[in-house]
């Protein structure tokens, strides 16, 4: 009844604002057409306050068209300094920023090659999928730094120069935190450098591209008894006892990318396509360390050592692509009514991996197509299958449809369908460690099949996903692995609306979802929103926001999170959820120079003290940032 009453109020105070924003005579398309929008300096002057900039990805082997997307230069997001809080994404997490997380809304996605274990970093930690390659006049420059309470730091830089033939970027995101509760710190940095040249004569050009992942946190394995947190009977928050006071993780990854592509053409300049090579190097090194510990939180499980626990995963591999499409790699796709786009090609894998040990060969055969017909139906698809070593008979394949009902708004319906049939990750198979020892060479593959609906207009999505797993691999409370029996399916409704209405914004974030499955844990409802309010003072100088964030879930079986493993589990004795977050937020901008101050989680301790994102783990209290955001245009 408390949660029920405190949501009716919010709704009640929120009201005002929405009908204030609704008396203008301006129809929401016309506003969300204007509101928010890039602001060009005419004659470009020397570091204008707005200038446009552009991303998207670059597929490292799989390669694609471009489709730029505008870099957000508005201040709605400003506060938003951390990926977990930002409002398109919903995920648990262990009570602090840089430590291990996953998405409340089940998702899966996997690429061809060999996995060793999928960490659980996932907004965080980047891989070449996710290096972000800029398409900017002159240079673009975007800095920030967050101060918190604990102690808390968190510095991202973002520079992208170009000049003639060649762009250069570089991304950095520095983040530490001393915790809250005792041997809770974590440090991380990620880092990664992109350079793209193309000659001027468009025959021959290359990408470069450099990443580095680093994390050092204490883990502290949650709360031994979550009852005393709840009835607040400690005087300090470092005074409750953990499972862990010593225990301690070191993981870095390097990933390095050479692409190259080189244009066919004859004499007269007929392009006959382009034949792209991609060269790989990945090095992936965990390591767990714990003493003096508590034998119970190990299960009382020794393989090695019964005073001293150093588990180590090391892994390098190589990989080698060739592809011949009729399209360059950062070409976009073409406005014609009809078109036909398609890349085939051949990886090569080598892998070696000390700990746990494994040698191997895979070669995977792969292809994609895209065809326009009647100027609004795209038709794509892609297909890959691999042999040799222990990806041997991995496949997937996809199917989608688009059709563009009108571009000038992005409205658009596509619908999709995607088989995976992937080999586990290898530390499912093999793993010997100081607690965990396995050997199962005779694992089925994993098969998932997605289907997908997905509805927009301008911003707007609503969305119908739906999963059927089989021979699904999970770990249990005991921290072995075992397979479903039975084939898990879920269902999925994501709806995300930015309502922007002159100053006035709203972002609503939600998911409704159903498993079948114990081992599939999911909320049934969840979801996140972000009223605010942006107005000009000093004749539009100086802008000020003021708004919240709210967010919330049913109650459900989270999963578990064992640090030795660096992976979340299935349980089923501890829920979680139920408890409303909210966060409150000021932010002013003056031209391109942005100060905020955040705080978080304000009602903690108001109605009890059962927040949990997952279980054992508390999520922050009560807690205040202040940062600045400064862009650069030049």
């Amino acid at each position: 009844m408390k949660t029920i009453r405190l949501f009716f109020l919010l709704f009640v105070l929120c009201v005002p604002f929405v009908l204030k924003a609704q008396e203008d005579g301006t129809s929401q398309e016309e506003d969300s057409r204007s509101f928010h929008k890039h602001e060009v300096d005419s004659v470009m002057a020397f570091s204008p306050d707005f200038m446009p900039v552009f991303y998207d990805v670059v597929e490292p082997h799989w390669i694609r068209p471009l489709s730029w997307k505008p870099v957000d230069t508005s201040m709605a997001q400003t506060h938003q300094y951390d990926p977990l809080v930002k409002n398109y994404n919903l995920y648990q997490d262990l009570g602090i920023p840089g430590q291990a997380h996953q998405p409340l809304n089940y998702d899966y996605d996997r690429s061809p090659g060999f996995s060793m274990i999928t960490l659980p970093y996932p907004l965080l930690w980047k891989n070449q999928r996710d290096v972000k390659f800029y398409n900017v006049q002159t240079s673009f420059t975007d800095l920030s730094f967050t101060y918190g309470i604990a102690t808390m730091y968190d510095f991202d830089a973002t520079h992208t120069q170009k000049f003639k033939g060649l762009t250069a970027a570089f991304d950095m995101h520095a983040y530490s935190n001393t915790g809250y509760f005792l041997n809770q710190q974590v440090k991380d940095i990620n880092i990664n450098a992109l350079i793209h040249y193309e000659e001027p004569a468009g025959i021959y050009g290359f990408t470069v591209s450099y990443l580095f992942n680093r994390l050092k946190a204490q883990e502290n394995g949650g709360l031994r008894d979550t009852s005393l947190f709840m009835r607040n009977a400690a005087d300090a928050l470092t005074g409750y006892p953990v499972k862990s006071e010593h225990g301690s993780s070191l993981i870095r990854t390097h990933d390095l990318l050479f692409q190259q592509n080189v244009n066919i053409k004859d004499k007269k300049g007929r392009y006959y396509g382009t034949i792209t090579h991609s060269f790989q190097y990945k090095d992936l090194k965990t390591s767990y360390l714990d003493y003096k510990f508590d034998t119970a939180f190990y299960q009382k499980n020794f393989y090695l050592s019964t005073d001293t626990t150093n588990d180590t995963i090391r892994c390098y591999s190589i990989l080698n692509s060739i592809q011949w499409s009729n399209y360059k790699p950062m070409d976009t796709l073409p406005s014609k009514k009809y078109f036909f786009r398609v890349s085939a090609g051949i990886m090569h894998e080598y892998v070696f991996a000390k700990t746990p040990y494994y040698k191997g060969n895979t070669f995977t055969l792969f292809g994609r197509v895209h065809a326009r017909l009647f100027g609004s139906l795209d038709l794509m698809g892609r297909v890959a299958y691999s042999f040799g070593g222990y990806n041997h008979n991995d496949m997937e394949a996809a199917i989608g449809v688009i059709w563009n009902i009108e571009k000038k708004w992005n409205h658009r319906l596509e619908g999709s369908a995607s088989f995976y049939r992937y080999a586990p990750d290898y530390i499912y198979t093999f793993y010997y460690g100081n607690h965990n020892v396995w050997y199962n060479p005779n694992w089925s593959k994993q098969n998932t099949l997605k289907l997908n609906l997905l509805w927009t207009m301008m911003n707007y999505k609503l969305e119908f996903n739906y999963f059927m797993l089989h021979n699904m691999l999970r770990l249990n409370s005991d921290f072995q692995p075992f397979i479903l029996e039975k084939a898990a399916n879920v269902v999925q409704l994501h709806i995300f609306a930015p309502v922007r209405v002159k100053g006035f914004g709203f972002d609503f974030n939600a998911y409704l979802q159903y498993s079948w499955s114990p081992a599939v844990n999911v909320p049934w409802f969840a979801f996140k929103a972000s009223p605010y309010y942006i107005f000009n003072v000093l004749r539009g100088k100086l802008k000020i926001q003021v708004g919240m964030d709210l967010m919330y879930n049913t109650p459900y079986y989270a999963d578990g999170y064992d640090p030795v493993l660096h992976q979340f589990y299935c349980q089923q004795e501890l829920k979680v959820g139920n408890y409303p977050y909210w966060d409150l937020n000021l932010t002013l901008k003056i031209k391109r120079l942005a100060f905020f101050f955040r705080a978080g989680h304000v009602l903690s301790g108001v109605i009890g003290q059962n927040y949990f994102l997952t279980p054992y783990y508390p999520a922050m209290g009560r807690n205040f940032q202040v940062g600045v955001n400064w862009k650069f245009y030049d």
